[in-house]
């Protein structure tokens, strides 16, 4: 990547992380990594976990796929603040 960002210099180079990986954001910076997307990989993370916990429920019965689920006053705060960092000028 290096090599990439090298090439095109002074030309940023983006990066497209659709999955796991063992790189960080702090890695990619090192590289010289402008930008950073993650594409549809949040909505496939949530849906992930929403059919894990659902196969917990219709297989086994139970509902420890609710473990990490973000607790709804949480969720309020997340939303509410986004909706005012948007609306100040």
């Amino acid at each position: 990547m290096v090599a990439v960002v090298e090439a095109v210099a002074p030309k940023p180079v983006n990066v497209l992380i659709g999955g796991a990986t063992d790189l960080t954001v702090n890695d990619l910076a090192g590289l010289g990594v402008r930008r950073i997307s993650v594409g549809g990989a949040l909505a496939r993370a949530a849906w992930g976990g929403f059919i894990r916990a659902a196969r917990g429920i219709a297989e086994a019965g139970k509902f420890d796929g609710f473990a990490d689920a973000t607790p709804s006053a949480e969720l309020n705060r997340f939303f509410n603040d986004d909706r005012k960092r948007r609306a100040s000028p």
